[in-house]
């Protein structure tokens, strides 16, 4: 059985971690430059709010709630300008590092959730589906 809104997810999960991982390459390439021009910043913000309006659209479709930590939007929301990275604390910047780990292993998670909704769904055969539901609607348990 294929359910679509499964198979939009797997799709739309895959392409924002593709999107996710070339965000945070473009940052780490940024940061360790030793002059961050004023075009650098720009594009770096240009690219951070296109990650936070696909997220949007994510978590939109999938109804999904990163409740734990709070954490998946950190790193984008964290980071407003890249002139002012290299003035944060050591603290800080570590704390940045681990909400760029922890925001990709769980959208990791999610997709690891699809694909297994996806296994569990191509297991049912829509045939014997249908016909339980027949008898079901048919015949009801007292």
């Amino acid at each position: 059985m294929i359910d679509k809104k499964t198979e939009a997810g797997i799709k739309a999960m895959k392409e924002f971690l593709e999107f996710w991982t070339k965000f945070h390459h473009i940052y780490n390439a940024t940061i360790s430059k030793e002059l961050i021009s004023d075009e650098d910043e720009h594009k770096f913000l240009q690219t951070k709010e296109t990650m936070r309006t696909k997220y949007e659209e994510v978590k939109g479709s999938l109804d999904v709630n990163y409740v734990p930590h709070s954490r998946l939007t950190d790193p984008v929301s964290d980071v407003l300008s890249l002139g002012g990275i290299r003035f944060i604390s050591e603290k800080n910047l570590k704390k940045l590092n681990e909400d760029w780990r922890d925001s990709y292993v769980f959208l990791n998670s999610i997709m690891e959730r699809l694909k297994n909704k996806k296994k569990r769904l191509e297991q049912f055969n829509p045939v014997r589906v249908f016909v339980k539901r027949f008898f079901e609607r048919r015949f009801p348990l007292l």
